[in-house]
């Protein structure tokens, strides 16, 4: 099993979320995040933005689903057809082990 963490923009949230839910992907963590990417911020006249808004899904999937997952989500976070600085990063991590809270069940 793998763990998908994006991070895209606020504005892409829902329609990533939707189209997630849509193929079957409706276990998803979201939480609100503020941060930088390698261009450090924003600079609009005199004002710089040293942390910008942004969104952190994360998901669990078999190995076998990581593909679809991701292409739903740079698909559907792309801000235009190429893409613009911003439009977030996708991490993909192993999975070791799952636990259930309620039960104490080992899932792996």
């Amino acid at each position: 099993m793998k763990m998908i963490k994006a991070i895209i923009r606020p504005e892409k949230c829902e329609e990533v979320l939707k189209k997630m839910c849509d193929n079957g992907f409706r276990a998803v963590t979201r939480f609100g995040i503020l941060g930088r990417g390698k261009q450090r911020g924003l600079k609009v006249e005199d004002v710089y933005y040293d942390e910008i808004p942004k969104e952190t899904l994360m998901i669990v999937v078999d190995d076998s689903d990581v593909d679809k997952v991701t292409d739903i989500i740079v698909k559907n976070s792309r801000t235009s057809n190429e893409g613009s600085f911003g439009d977030g990063k996708i991490f993909i991590l192993p999975v070791e082990k799952v636990i259930t809270i309620s039960n104490g069940k080992n899932e792996l």
